[in-house]
Formats: structure tokens, sequence, C-alpha cells
């Protein structure tokens, strides 16, 4: 893995967690992050292992989608 891999991945360990009256807003952010995660990870360029590994760790976490 690369020097950003290895960055990218160390954010996850940084994560704290939020108090409640952000997490709307955040659980929108997240998942807008881990389809950016995605698009990044599909390509072959330098961090996209990283991204890729984050994509599946956030989609992980996230609770299911309410309408």
């Amino acid at each position: 893995m690369s020097d950003i891999d290895d960055r990218l991945l160390a954010l996850v360990d940084s994560v704290v967690d939020c108090d409640e009256q952000r997490l709307p807003l955040l659980l929108r952010e997240a998942r807008a992050a881990v389809e950016l995660l995605q698009l990044l990870g599909s390509g072959g360029s330098e961090g996209a292992y990283a991204a890729r590994h984050l994509a599946g760790n956030l989609a992980r976490r996230l609770p299911a989608e309410e309408c």
C-alpha cells in the first residue's frame, strides 16, 4: 500500500462519536462519502485500495436508509 492509502485508512481510526442533533446531517454526509469513495475506488489510481476499503467499512456501519 502507498502512503496515501495509509493516511486514508488512518482516518477511520480517528472517527469520534457525535451528538444526536447533528446525526441526520452526518448520516447524509457519510452516505455521500461512501459514494465518492466507491467512485475513487473504481479507478486504478493511487489510493484506490484504501478508498474501496473505507467505502466498505462505512457502508457496513451506516443504518438502513429511511425514506
